[in-house]
């Protein structure tokens, strides 16, 4: 082999480069080799301080959590005379440590509060005797009920204990917790305890720690160790304070103390483990190195003979093609040499092909439209756009139900060819013109042309009858404004022809929209009328829901609202009918089972849809909320029924309460958590409702309306019932009397 060819010169630079390496990676190893036992040490007390900061601060938090129940109101009306009362602070004191309870952060079992007065304590499960709590659901042979009362004799202010294991009463292990007891500084007859688990915080905190860790209280009595089987050998006395690890007992014991809970911190790793880690590092840096001496060696002679080859394939197909051409004196390294002088030739041909290149430029042109249309800045000449004045014409597609019901390939495929179809009808009558996709269904095209708007406006109309043709797939928005827009301008022209858009009826067909026509006038429902609807549903009164909603369509339908205003109330009535779920105490998956209601909205084409998409969800909610109010309750059937039997007398809260035998306050409150309502609006709500049934049926007079549901006063009549439906009773007779005839008529 000859000693100045390419091959051998590359050879022997990657070689000198591996040696160099190699050098380097020696004087490394023997660096790291003195300083691996210091680096070891040093990660085991940075490891072992990010743990006590860890655990410090996880128990600062949770004495914050714990402070907030001493401040809680419900503590002075738990001992309350009045029992209705102290259940009802019970039950907020109950929720407030579920609250605390439910945040997973703070690894909590359970919250305590202990009180000194009849041994009686609160936790997650509700109130319960110190006794019975601690030999039912949590007992300890270390934690039994005595060492609970003694805590209200002891001096301190917070204080964590050794870790214990809890059973119930059946022996089925509750876990190993840490009990955390803070005292109140003025009231010594009560504190809390809290059950941390120990596990959880201990993976959470310590899950890299390769040793044994422990946690010291103040007199050296061991809180908790990482291997119950393996005590902490070494005396409290043996932690010097001014310094953080010691070895003893062939073992590294580092430690520290916490700074807020006094507590110290032991992380014990024996020395086997520490040279046992020195061998393993030794022996795979060892192995890395060979490794890589090895890998780099061969790494150097594929590399050179990769290199060489193509080379030696370009000169001998030069050759071949160009008899001419001599391979240069063998005493230099000319290879390179060669390959360019024949390569000039080929630059030439380079150039001719970008020439033919730059004139296929119709993507970026795409582009740099698409770019000004979203105003992303771009420099100038950056991308080629057209700069003379153009029409601008946006399609927007409407899919329905059943194109959504194609495979998402298919959809895409769709989209493709309405786009290339769009693109080629155009361009058969404005040859210049680009059409591009702006969004998954929206094309927009641009008509360079200097016809009047006239000949575009018939150019498009045509595509009415090609896409009228598919409409149970989807629906073409045409929106074409017919000014001629210079090219600076083609955001703004973009933004008005979107808002055209906007514009569309409710129909299932193509519409052309050339002009931004004043949008008519959205309120979607009244207060009253939005009261009523929650009402009637509340009443679980479906009929009376769709009567409200059919009206409200009807007068959209007159003012001919677009479709995006069709929308806009549809999501109204979907939000407000789940409010409506929430207020009941109603589980709305089992109303929303199926596709959302908010993807049915976007499926709906007609009025009529919007009517069935009402009425199967307000249906179903009316039911729901029905079968909710229907459930059994003695004070609720019984207030209920009395309202429902006796709502045309003079009847009061006080009058249905004392026939309870309860006070007023609580059968108000009672009545208000179980149904949502409170005694009066229910009152209210069926008097009315009494009302309109006589107002639709009958020629009776108002005032004696009044009476028959209730009402003493007709003027409070009218108020009430203008409140809860929009009218006055003369007007909803009138409407109700029209919708009548209505019917009849189209009967």
């Amino acid at each position: 082999m000859r000693t100045n060819s390419l091959f051998v010169k590359l050879l022997s630079g990657f070689i000198a480069v591996i040696v160099l390496l190699l050098s380097f990676n020696i004087v490394s190893y023997t660096f790291f080799y003195r300083n691996i036992r210091d680096e070891i040490t040093t990660s085991s007390k940075q490891n072992l301080s990010h743990i006590v900061d860890r655990y410090e601060n996880h128990i600062q938090s949770v004495q914050l959590s714990l402070v907030g129940l001493f401040f809680n109101n419900e503590l002075n009306y738990l001992f309350d005379a009045d029992r209705s009362v102290a259940g009802d602070a019970v039950n907020q004191l109950v929720k407030r440590i579920r609250d605390i309870r439910e945040n997973d952060m703070l690894f909590l079992q359970d919250i305590i509060v202990q009180f000194q007065t009849n041994s009686f304590v609160v936790h997650q499960g509700g109130p319960d005797r110190l006794e019975a709590l601690y030999a039912n659901t949590y007992r300890s042979p270390e934690y039994g009920a005595d060492f609970w009362r003694g805590l209200f004799q002891a001096d301190f202010k917070l204080r964590l204990y050794p870790q214990a294991e809890f059973t119930n009463s059946q022996q089925l292990r509750q876990g190993e917790f840490f009990p955390l007891v803070l005292k109140s500084t003025t009231d010594e007859n009560m504190y809390v305890a809290a059950l941390l688990n120990a596990d959880s915080m201990f993976r959470t905190f310590d899950s890299r720690t390769s040793g044994y860790f422990y946690i010291l209280d103040e007199e050296g009595r061991v809180l908790f160790g990482s291997d119950r089987s393996r005590p902490f050998a070494l005396a409290a006395d043996r932690l010097d304070p001014d310094k953080d690890y010691v070895k003893a007992d062939n073992s590294y014991y580092f430690y520290r103390k916490g700074g807020v809970t006094g507590l110290t911190y032991a992380l014990v790793i024996p020395n086997a483990k520490i040279a046992s880690q020195i061998s393993r590092i030794n022996v795979m840096l060892l192995v890395l190195l060979a490794l890589a001496l090895l890998v780099s060696a061969a790494l150097s002679v594929f590399v050179s003979i990769r290199f060489y080859t193509p080379v030696q394939n370009i000169i001998e197909t030069i050759q071949r093609h160009g008899p001419q051409a001599k391979l240069p004196d063998s005493k230099r390294i000319d290879e390179l040499r060669f390959i360019d002088a024949n390569v000039k030739q080929f630059l030439q041909t380079n150039l001719d092909i970008s020439r033919d290149l730059r004139n296929q430029q119709s993507q970026l042109a795409h582009l740099g439209y698409i770019r000004k249309l979203k105003n992303i800045y771009t420099r100038p000449n950056e991308l080629p756009t057209a700069e003379k004045p153009f029409y601008l014409v946006l399609f927007q597609l409407t899919m329905t139900g059943r194109f959504r019901e194609m495979p998402a390939p298919e959809q895409e495929r769709a989209m493709f060819f309405i786009k290339e179809f769009i693109g080629i009808s155009l361009s058969e009558s404005y040859p210049e013109s680009v059409t591009l996709q702006t969004e998954k269904h929206q094309v927009l095209s641009l008509l360079f042309t200097e016809d009047e708007a006239k000949g575009v406006q018939g150019v498009l109309e045509k595509f009415k009858a090609v896409f009228d043709r598919d409409r149970q797939y989807g629906y073409l928005t045409v929106a074409f404004k017919p000014e001629l827009v210079q090219p600076g301008r083609i955001t703004e022209a973009y933004e008005e022809t979107l808002e055209m858009a906007g514009r569309r009826k409710l129909l299932t067909e193509t519409q052309l929209l050339t002009s931004l026509e004043p949008e008519p006038l959205y309120v979607g429902l009244s207060p009253a009328q939005e009261q009523e609807l929650y009402a009637n549903l509340q009443a679980g009164q479906a009929e009376h829901v769709m009567s409200l909603i059919d009206r409200a369509l009807r007068r959209m339908e007159k003012d001919a609202a677009t479709e995006e205003q069709f929308r806009a109330f549809a999501k109204e009535i979907v939000g407000k009918t789940v409010k409506a779920l929430v207020a009941a105490n109603v589980d709305i998956d089992t109303v929303l089972d199926r596709l959302s209601p908010y993807q049915d909205i976007k499926l709906c084409a007609s009025t009529d849809e919007y009517r069935e998409l009402f009425a199967r969800l307000l249906s179903q909610a009316a039911g729901r909320i029905a079968e909710r109010k229907e459930k059994k309750d003695p004070v609720v059937e019984f207030v209920l029924d009395s309202i429902h039997s006796k709502y045309h007398e003079d009847l009061s809260l006080e009058r249905v309460a004392s026939g309870l035998g309860l006070t007023p306050s609580y059968v108000s409150r009672y009545v208000k958590e179980k149904t949502g309502s409170n005694f009066s609006d229910y009152l209210n709500e069926v008097r009315i409702g009494k009302a309109k049934e006589l107002l639709a049926k009958s020629n009776d007079p108002i005032r004696e309306v009044a009476t028959r549901v209730g009402y003493v006063n007709v003027t409070s009549f009218i108020r009430m019932f203008k409140k809860m439906t929009g009218l006055t009773p003369s007007d909803y007779r009138r409407s109700e009397s029209g919708l009548h005839a209505e019917k009849s008529g189209n009967v």
